[in-house]
């Protein structure tokens, strides 16, 4: 056991592989929400990517999907396993450089680097990147390298080969996600600092250090030359249509279209309660208190180590707390790797004359296990390709669907239809996207059918054009396209046969759409219909033979706001089915709804109103009226 906790390599191993099992056990066998379905299609066909267009990501998972024997979903789901194992098995050699500044026995610094770095992997947020596919996974190790070259830098002193490596790394890491940012306010004040006085130091050598390290950080940014090259291709995926123009470019690879949700009155004190959650879930309270002792013994065994660790979490902070997205929680990790080096300095601090008890810290990574297992496992989550299916397999031949459910079909739909094969007779159009530029090219392409309304598309994109390129433009005019887009759509579609369905929320946003349509629902959306003479046409309203189960196991007992907003869409559109049956006077259908809607969200009280409802007049909603 001593030789183990001397090794730092035979530590890393061990841990690459403890973390892969447990990594293994829990992870999605199948698509996941939001950009999951995307990205998948993206390596699949080495297509571009939403922005920032992650180039590395795309590039390294399409040949590790190659390599794989696995569909290319389960592949990179196996690719998020790995990369976040490689992540912990780092962060351990990263923590034994840090405590190198201390003066403990090697065995001891091995324990205390091992707990911590496997605690750190059992945090919720953590090892929610190693269940499903994402480019975090990738980022967090991307991360790690590059904080342990910087350490490893700073110690040695003076322009090593440790040094010019992080530059590279650093470049590259850019092309991944644009966090990578958030490590700046660190590692300009770390390279700035003597590791050895905690004094800082402008040096000319220090300022003729930085042009030798330029180049190679350029070097690693040249994967961005993978978007345009890539993007004049035409593949089937090409978000952004990154060739067109630099402008075009320039808006896709810097994320220009997220800096609305940037930095916004309010945000800060909307996130505060979504990180304090956070990391609870990554410190199970206990860990808080070594935190405190951490910054104290840091500061006293090395100032410069307390300052690069207190700028970490400080540049994390100020950025992610203002910035306002709902999966803001990945965004927060570069911080948390901060407060995980404070954690290993406190726990030295409290066990550093009393190591006769330094075993007890190898029962630290259970507590994060217990705590976080549940909402982790998802060896049997296939919410995302049940809701899918339920929504699709009742459509008829060659229908159209406009959505704007990114976070739970179109994105997994995507993937589904490009890459399975799965419904190819289907018009997908994800209504959010078609306000931008490049989306009816992609379409056009993807389905030539939309040639049809040709008219309305590029009437539509020249008024985009002008938001696009921030150059004056009418807001009444843009909207007014856009409405005539989708409007030109339907007719068009149902003019020459094709059913038309289109999700809830579409209709609560937009209620310029099909104005002159019935709205009825039929399966998970509403269909689109001339109106009859008189009366509700009576469709089968479908899925009362549907197999629910898998989607309701998936959501079973989680708490993240997807899994709930999935339950809840689906319950209330179950709802409006068992509405319409029992306006049309099909009692049973309508109570056969209710109860499936009831095992996917019991609390919702429409269900409740809508039940007593039908109990009072079982014959319609007429019935009571008649009375």
């Amino acid at each position: 056991m001593n030789v183990f906790f001397r090794s730092p390599i035979l530590r890393a191993i061990l841990l690459f592989v403890l973390t892969s099992c447990v990594y293994l056990l829990t992870m999605m066998p199948d698509l996941g929400f939001t950009d999951s379905g995307e990205l998948a299609t993206v390596a699949h066909t080495l297509g571009i990517a939403h922005p920032t267009g992650y180039p590395l990501y795309t590039i390294l998972a399409h040949v590790w999907s190659l390599l794989s024997p696995f569909s290319t979903v389960v592949d990179l789901n196996l690719f998020a396993v790995i990369t976040t194992s490689l992540s912990i098995s780092i962060f351990s050699l990263l923590l034994d450089e840090v405590l190198h500044f201390t003066n403990l026995e090697l065995e001891y610094k091995g324990i205390i680097s091992s707990s911590t770095a496997l605690t750190f992997a059992f945090g919720s947020t953590i090892w929610s990147q190693a269940t499903t596919l994402e480019v975090y996974s990738l980022q967090l190790l991307l991360f790690m390298v590059t904080i342990y070259l910087f350490i490893k830098a700073m110690k040695h002193g003076g322009m090593s080969n440790y040094m010019l490596m992080w530059a590279f790394i650093l470049g590259i890491s850019f092309t991944n996600h644009g966090t990578t940012i958030l490590l700046a306010p660190a590692m300009i004040v770390g390279y700035f600092l003597d590791w050895k006085t905690g004094k800082f130091r402008f040096t000319n050598d220090a300022m003729r250090g930085i042009l030798t390290l330029i180049p190679l950080f350029i070097g690693g940014l040249l994967f961005w030359i993978y978007l345009p090259i890539r993007s004049a291709q035409g593949p089937i995926v090409n978000w952004g249509e990154v060739h067109r123009s630099w402008d075009a470019f320039s808006y896709h690879a810097f994320g220009k279209q997220y800096q609305v949700w940037m930095f916004n009155a309010g945000t800060a004190k909307e996130n505060l309660p979504t990180y304090w959650s956070s990391l609870i879930d990554m410190t199970a309270w206990i860990l808080l208190i070594p935190t405190l002792f951490g910054l104290y013994h840091s500061w006293k065994v090395n100032r410069s180590l307390c300052i690069f660790g207190i700028l970490l979490i400080f540049g994390n902070l100020v950025y992610a707390l203002n910035y306002g997205i709902h999966d803001i929680e990945t965004y927060f990790i570069s911080g948390f790797i901060g407060i995980f080096l404070f954690i290993a300095f406190g726990l030295y601090g409290l066990l550093k004359n009393r190591m006769q008890y330094h075993y007890v810290l190898l029962f630290l990574p259970f507590i994060n296990l217990g705590l976080n297992y549940t909402e982790n496992d998802k060896h049997d989550d296939r919410s995302v390709s049940s809701y899918i299916s339920l929504m699709i397999d009742p459509l008829p031949k060659h229908s159209v669907i406009i959505s704007s459910q990114w976070d739970y079909l179109c994105s997994g739909f995507l993937y589904k239809q490009i890459v399975e094969g799965y419904r190819p007779d289907i018009i997908m159009l994800e209504k959010e996207l078609l306000r931008r530029t490049w989306y009816p090219i992609q379409i056009k392409r993807q389905y030539p059918f939309l040639h049809r309304i040709d008219k309305q598309l590029n009437s539509f994109v020249d008024e985009l054009q002008k938001f696009e390129s921030e150059v004056p433009y009418s807001v009444e005019i843009l909207q007014g396209r856009y409405v005539n887009v989708i409007n030109a759509l339907i007719d068009s579609s149902i003019a020459n046969g094709r059913p038309v369905f289109i999700t809830t929320e579409v209709l609560q946003s937009e209620p310029n759409l099909a104005q002159s349509y019935a709205k009825v629902p039929q399966g998970l959306a509403f269909r689109i219909l001339l109106p009859p003479p008189s009366g509700l046409p009576e469709l089968p309203l479908q899925l009362l033979n549907a197999d629910f189960d898998p989607l309701i196991h998936s959501i079973e007992g989680k708490k993240n706001h997807l899994y709930e907003g999935l339950a809840s869409i689906t319950a209330n559109q179950v709802l409006n089915l068992a509405q319409y049956a029992w306006m049309t006077g099909r009692l049973k259908e309508a109570n056969a709804y209710l109860n499936i809607s009831e095992r996917l969200n019991k609390d919702n009280t429409t269900l409740y109103q809508l039940r007593q409802a039908i109990t009072d007049s079982p014959n319609g909603p007429q019935s009571n009226i008649q009375k």
